[in-house]
């Protein structure tokens, strides 16, 4: 999460926010041999603002005009430096906060990232952005390319979270009897979101062929997907060492459900029988 002990700049602040509510033409400028603060920064607002022209200019450079926003850079009445959360992008997405808070939520880890990394803080993610954008410059990435490559990973990112969240609210109308839940057809939902509202499996039915999918809380009783194995290999079917899955077919390798020796009814009814067969052996703790 981003920095909560520093708190941004309030001028700072108000420049982006003012700048947010500037009809277009307006602009944004950054640095040149853009670094990861740079790059990430002006993404950002060319997300927020499709329309608005991105110019390079030199690190100690002054902008002045008022319909543009200076980040990354220090000097000036345009500039948004973010010292005191640690960077500039951070700043701006602390500053999205109150105004869209999808994009906030989906983009705060990275803005803790880069508060961390910009201001010369050790950072244990395991892929650092700083890191990335080295690797695009390298790759032979100008300035102009190194931006676009960081929009397209926060247009990614955002649309990622808001997809999560509609998933999270259609799971909520998902009936669950016996532990189980069926989703078939072209449902999309996580299985995280089933899984916290209780099912203990999930049964998919899709383009891609048939799924078991066993909870964690039942992996840590010991439940295991293996007990069934002898009804599903025989037909086909590929059982996970560890026994939290069980598919005939998937998105990587898609096959044909009615081909998987189960419809969708008798599998919901033996996964149920197998459920309650383990229940009323060792009835379970609250899940």
């Amino acid at each position: 999460m981003p920095n909560t002990k520093a708190q941004p700049d309030k001028t700072e602040l108000d420049r982006f926010h003012a700048w947010l509510a500037t009809e277009d033409p307006i602009s944004i400028a950054t640095h040149v041999h853009v670094d990861a603060d740079a790059a990430f920064s002006a993404a950002l607002l060319c997300v927020l603002k499709p329309k608005a022209a991105l110019v390079f200019v030199p690190a100690d450079a002054v902008i002045e005009d008022q319909r543009t926003l200076a980040v990354d850079l220090l000097n000036g009445p345009r500039a948004v430096k973010g010292l005191k959360v640690g960077s500039a992008f951070g700043l701006l997405v602390h500053g999205l906060k109150g105004i869209d808070a999808p994009v906030y939520k989906a983009l705060k880890r990275w803005a803790s990232q880069l508060n961390k990394t910009d201001s010369g803080k050790g950072c244990h993610d395991p892929v650092v952005l700083a890191e990335l954008v080295r690797a695009w410059r390298h790759s032979g990435l100008d300035d102009a390319a190194c931006v676009q490559r960081a929009k397209e990973l926060i247009q990614g990112k955002i649309r990622a979270a808001r997809s999560n969240a509609n998933q999270k609210h259609r799971a909520k109308n998902i009936q669950i009897n016996d532990g189980v839940a069926v989703l078939a057809g072209d449902v999309r939902i996580r299985k995280g979101h089933v899984f916290a509202r209780g099912a203990k499996v999930i049964v998919r039915e899709s383009a891609c062929g048939h799924c078991l999918l066993l909870s964690k809380s039942m992996l840590k009783r010991g439940v295991t997907l293996r007990t069934l194995a002898p009804l599903f290999e025989p037909r086909g079917w590929f059982v996970h060492p560890d026994g939290f899955l069980a598919c005939y077919g998937s998105v990587k390798a898609p096959r044909d459900h009615k081909k998987s020796g189960f419809k969708l009814g008798e599998l919901v009814l033996l996964v149920t029988t197998w459920l309650n067969s383990i229940e009323q052996a060792a009835p379970s703790q609250t899940l």
